[in-house]
């Protein structure tokens, strides 16, 4: 299947910005590995900034499914949160493999000190995103008395999404490639960080 024009100045800007950083990369270097002349790039894009901004839409819609809008996996949570956790981990782990995922994370993770779009993206679209979900799951779990009710739904959230974080953010900055066999690791951990997290708030930790 012969790939479109717009989606190889993608894949290609892409590759580039994960692997030389953003400010690094030019409109004609992009160009010239796609194969076409550097003015052809703005019949399909304005500008360096809008393949940017295309690179962080499409990863955005990847993740736009709230697990939580399923009525059975909200039944999931209520009776099994090990399970829960688990399956969507394993799920997560899956859509991160996806070439493209595993290079807009490098891209985010390396350069939203540098990138002003990028930093706004990873705080509200990343950071705040993924806590307000879990949020929403620790307190699903109080009002289910799974948890002690004294406990904060945020703060939870939080905590379990920090250590994942800065797992992830060790992984990219040790490794100028994708290594899958750490990654696959690193899920391990965090999946033993979750239950450690859970088991010290139950609300019958003490029965």
């Amino acid at each position: 299947m012969k790939i479109q024009t717009k989606d190889k100045i993608f894949d290609v800007a892409l590759d580039l910005f994960s692997k030389k950083g953003y400010d690094s990369v030019s409109i004609r270097t992009i160009a010239s590995e796609v194969g076409i002349k550097e003015s052809s790039i703005y019949n399909h894009y304005s500008s360096k900034k809008e393949i940017l901004m295309s690179i962080l839409k499409y990863f955005e819609e990847y993740f736009q499914e709230n697990p939580l809008d399923d009525e059975n996996v909200r039944m999931l949570l209520e009776k099994n949160p090990e399970e829960f956790y688990h399956q969507g981990s394993e799920m997560f782990k899956q859509q991160i493999f996806e070439e493209k995922i595993l290079k807009i994370l490098k891209l985010i993770f390396v350069q939203m000190y540098q990138i002003d779009e990028i930093k706004e993206f990873f705080l509200n679209e990343i950071l705040g995103g993924s806590v307000a979900f879990w949020s929403d799951v620790f307190e699903i779990l109080i009002q289910k008395n799974v948890i002690g009710s004294d406990c904060s739904p945020n703060k939870l959230a939080e905590m379990y999404f920090g250590f994942s974080m800065f797992k992830l953010w060790e992984i990219f900055l040790k490794h100028e490639e994708f290594p899958k066999a750490e990654i696959e690791i690193m899920f391990d951990e965090v999946e033993e960080y979750h239950k450690f997290l859970l088991d010290s708030v139950r609300a019958d930790k003490d029965d």
